[in-house]
C-alpha cells in the first residue's frame, strides 16, 4: 500500500510515503548522536551538482520551480529575506534587485566553488539590500537591533558568552534556516570549517557547537516544518536528488543533537499524519494525531515480525492479514505458542495513543479465547521474549462463531504509563493446544499518538535499589527513589531531589564547569535539550556529593579533592584536602531551577556563579550569574559482584566502579576504609 502523508493545513503534498521510507532505509535502526548524522551524511553527501548563476539549467531556473507561488497568473518569488514582491521573467533569468544567497555563509568553509557552494537546499532567492547587510553574519536572537525590513533583523547577540554581530530571521523562517543549517553541518561535516568562532567545529559530531546547536533546536521547535518547506524539499529533489531529512522527519533533530542521542532511530516511528490514502482506501487520522504505525500485511517489509516461541507454526502473510494456527493439514492440533512484534513506536513526545485492528478468532478454546489470543505491549523489549516485561491490552476478544468476516476493534487507548516511551513494541499473542488448535488473525494495525506535555523519555521505576533490603544498616544512605535517571544527567528543580552519592555537573547556559585554574574552574562545554545533558565534553567537572561539615550542606568530591570557597587576593574557588565549613555548600533552588550554591564558612566570597565578562566559574559576593544543577544517581549497574548465599560474602567498588577489595565478610566489611561513599554488595554505603 502506497501511503500519502497529508497535512490538513496543507494544499499539496508530492512525496509518498513509500517512496520517501524507501529513500531512508538505510539509516532506519541507526543509534542516535554521531552514529546516525554519520549514516545520513553517506545518505545525502552524493547528490546533482547544479551550476551556479543565471540559466535554465543553473541555480536562477531551479529557483523558477523551487522558490515561487503562482500569484495572479504571474511566478511571484519566496523571497525568506524581505517583503518585497517581485516576479520571476523567463525560467533561468535573474530577478531584478536579487541574489543567489548561501544561508549558510560560503566564506566560513573559505568560498571553495564545491558542491555546498551550489547547494539548493541552502541556496535561496534574497533581496540584494537584506543580503548585503546581513554580511556572513552567523544567525542569533539578537539583543540590540541596528538595521532591519521587517523581514531580517541585523544586530548584536550573545553568542557564545560574547556579544557579536548576528542575523535573526523573521519568526516565520526560523525553522526553515534551523533545519538548514542542519542539513549544511550534515551533509558537509567533512569540510574544514574556517570561522570556527561562529557556530561550529572541526569535527564530523557534533559540528555545531552547543550554543547553535540550543538555538537551533528552539527554533526547529517553535516554528514547525511548513507547506512551503515541503514543497522545497520535493521540487529540491526533483532537481538535485537529495533530501533534507529535518524537513521529512524532523523528529531527527533530537535523535542528532538532542533529547534522543542514547535512543535508535525508527522510521515507523516518525510518519506525520493527517489523512494516508491509495487510491479507494483512506486511512482517518483525527485531526491532531499523527500516524505512529499502519500495517495492512499486503507488501513485505512488514511493521511486524513473527516470533515462534514453542511449536512450529509461526505467524504467516498469505493471505494479506497476520495469521497463525496449530491446526495442520491433517488436521491434527498441535501445542503452539507464536507472537507477532512490532516495530518500536516512539512515544516520547507524546500524551495519548490509541490502537484499533481488525481481527478473526475462530475455533478457539471457548473459555480460553481471552488466554489464547492477546494484545500486549512492552517498552523493554530487546529481541527475546521471555527477557522483557509485558503488560495486557485488553481488546474485547469474542469468537466469530459463525463465519470469517472481520470484527474491527474500535479505539483502544494505550496505556498511559507508556507515553514518553522511545521504543514501545506491540505484540500479538497466539497459543494453540494439542486439545484444540484455534485460528488468530489480525488486519489493518493502526496506532496513532497525539503530542502532549511529556517532554523527553520518561524515567519508569526505581534505580537499581532493592527497597527489600537494608544498606548495612544505613537507613538514610538510599538512593534518591528515581529522581535521576542512571547513566543520565538530569536538571535538578528542587534541591529536596539530591542526596550523598548523587553525580552533579555544574552549568551555566551551554557551558559546564570544568578544571581548575588558578582562582577559578574553567568552562568547557555542554549541550541540554528538555532538562536532559545530551552532549558533555571530556573536561567536564563531575562532582560527587558527601556530606558536608555543617548539617544539610554537601561536601563536592571532584577526585582529588573538594571544591571550597576562599577569599585571598588569588583564590577564590580552590581545591582543598578536607572538609570544613568554607567546603560545606548548601543548596536552594527557585522556581525556575536556578541554584545558589553558597558555602557555609567565614569567605565572603562564597557563592558559586558565573562570570559572562571573564568566562569562568568561581566564587562571588552575589552579583554574577546563577548557575543550574544536573545530577545522576550513583550507578551499579554492571559491577561485578561476587556473594554467597547467606550474602556473608561481597566485594567492594568505589563509585566509579572500581573494585578495592574482594570476597570480605560482609559484617566487617566497612572496617578500615576511609570516610567516602562504596558500593558494597551493590548497596551503597556512607563511611563517616
Amino acid at each position: 500500500m502506497k501511503l500519502f502523508i497529508t497535512n490538513l493545513l496543507m494544499l499539496l503534498l508530492v512525496i509518498p510515503v513509500s517512496a520517501q521510507k524507501e529513500y531512508y532505509t538505510s539509516i532506519d535502526g541507526t543509534k542516535g548522536g554521531e552514529s546516525l548524522k554519520t549514516a545520513l551524511y553517506n545518505l545525502i553527501k552524493n547528490h546533482k551538482k547544479i551550476s551556479y548563476g543565471s540559466g535554465a539549467d543553473k541555480t536562477w531556473g531551479a529557483f523558477y520551480t523551487t522558490d515561487a507561488v503562482v500569484e495572479n497568473g504571474k511566478r511571484r518569488v519566496l523571497d525568506m529575506y524581505s517583503g518585497e514582491k517581485r516576479y520571476f521573467g523567463s525560467k533561468g533569468e535573474a530577478v531584478s534587485g536579487m541574489n543567489i544567497e548561501h544561508s549558510v555563509a560560503k566564506s566560513w568553509w573559505g568560498g571553495t566553488s564545491n558542491n555546498a557552494y551550489c547547494d539548493l537546499h541552502h541556496l535561496n532567492p534574497s533581496d540584494q539590500d537584506a543580503n548585503s547587510r546581513k554580511s556572513n553574519y552567523p544567525l542569533g536572537e539578537l539583543t540590540s537591533i541596528t538595521w532591519d525590513n521587517g523581514v531580517t533583523f541585523v544586530g548584536k547577540a550573545n553568542i557564545d558568552g560574547k556579544s557579536q554581530n548576528a542575523f535573526e530571521p523573521h519568526d516565520d523562517y526560523k525553522g526553515d534556516f534551523a533545519r538548514t543549517y542542519m542539513y549544511m553541518f550534515t551533509c558537509y561535516q567533512d569540510l574544514t570549517w574556517e570561522y570556527t568562532w561562529m557556530n561550529y567545529e572541526k569535527s564530523t559530531y557534533p559540528t555545531l557547537k552547543p550554543w547553535a546547536v540550543q538555538l537551533l533546536l528552539k527554533w526547529h521547535k517553535e516554528d514547525p516544518v511548513s507547506e512551503k518547506e515541503v514543497n522545497r524539499n520535493n521540487a529540491v529533489y526533483e532537481v538535485q536528488g537529495n533530501r533534507n531529512p529535518f524537513v521529512d522527519y524532523p523528529q531527527l533533530a533530537e535523535y542528532v543533537w538532542g533529547d534522543s542521542i542514547n535512543y535508535t532511530f525508527h522510521l515507523n516511528g516518525n510518519v506525520e499524519g493527517g489523512t494516508d490514502s491509495d487510491d479507494d482506501n483512506t486511512i482517518a487520522v483525527p485531526e491532531g494525531y499523527r500516524l505512529k504505525l499502519f500495517e495492512d500485511f499486503e507488501t513485505d517489509p512488514y511493521e511486524f515480525t513473527p516470533i515462534t516461541v514453542t511449536g512450529e507454526f509461526p505467524w504467516h502473510f498469505e493471505y494479506q492479514c497476520g495469521e497463525v494456527t496449530s491446526y495442520d493439514d491433517d488436521g491434527v492440533s498441535h501445542d503452539a505458542e507464536s507472537w507477532l512484534v512490532s516495530s518500536p513506536i516512539d512515544f516520547s513526545n507524546d500524551s495519548i495513543a490509541k490502537i484499533t485492528f481488525d481481527y478473526v478468532i475462530r475455533y478457539s478454546t471457548a473459555d480460553k479465547v481471552k488466554e489464547y489470543n492477546q494484545l500486549l505491549i512492552s517498552r523493554d523489549y530487546a529481541g527475546n521474549i521471555a527477557d522483557a516485561t509485558w503488560e495486557l491490552i485488553d481488546f474485547a476478544a469474542e469468537q466469530n462463531t459463525e463465519n470469517w468476516n472481520k470484527t474491527t476493534t474500535g479505539e483502544i487507548e494505550i496505556p498511559a504509563t507508556y507515553m514518553g516511551d522511545k521504543n514501545v513494541v506491540l505484540a500479538f499473542k497466539y497459543i494453540g493446544t494439542s486439545v484444540k488448535a484455534g485460528t488468530f488473525e489480525v488486519d489493518n494495525v493502526k496506532v496513532i499518538a497525539a503530542e502532549g506535555e511529556n517532554d523527553g523519555n520518561t524515567v519508569n521505576g526505581d534505580n537499581g535499589d532493592d527497597e527489600d533490603e537494608g544498606d548495612s544498616g544505613n537507613d538514610d544512605n538510599e538512593y534518591n527513589n528515581g529522581n535521576f535517571s542512571d547513566g543520565s544527567f538530569t536538571l535538578v528543580t528542587d534541591a529536596a531531589q539530591l542526596t550523598v552519592g548523587d553525580s552533579i555537573l555544574i552549568v551555566y547556559e551551554n557551558f559546564v564547569m570544568g578544571k581548575q585554574t588558578k582562582n577559578y574552574r574553567e568552562k568547557t562545554d555542554v549541550m541540554t535539550s528538555n532538562g536532559k545533558i545530551t552532549y558533555l565534553s571530556a573536561d567536564a567537572q563531575k562532582i560527587v556529593l558527601e556530606e558536608g561539615a555543617k548539617a544539610g550542606t554537601y561536601a563536592f568530591n571532584v577526585g582529588n579533592g573538594y571544591l571550597a570557597a576562599s577569599s585571598s587576593s588569588s583564590n577564590y574557588l580552590v581545591t582543598a584536602a578536607t572538609i570544613d565549613a568554607n567546603a560545606s555548600w548548601k543548596i536552594t533552588i527557585d522556581g525556575n531551577a536556578l541554584a545558589e550554591i553558597k558555602a557555609q564558612g567565614d569567605k565572603t566570597r562564597n557563592t558559586l556563579q558565573y562570570n559572562t565578562s571573564s568566562p569562568r566559574f568561581s566564587c562571588y559576593t552575589g552579583t554574577q550569574k546563577s548557575v543550574k544543577i544536573y545530577a545522576k544517581s550513583p550507578i551499579t549497574t554492571g559491577i561485578e559482584s561476587i556473594v554467597t548465599k547467606d550474602n556473608s560474602i561481597v566485594n567492594i567498588y568505589s563509585l566509579t566502579g572500581v573494585c578495592i577489595q574482594r570476597q570480605v565478610d560482609a559484617e566487617k566489611a566497612i572496617e578500615g576504609l576511609a570516610k567516602g561513599i562504596y558500593i558494597i554488595g551493590n548497596k551503597k554505603v556512607v563511611v563517616k
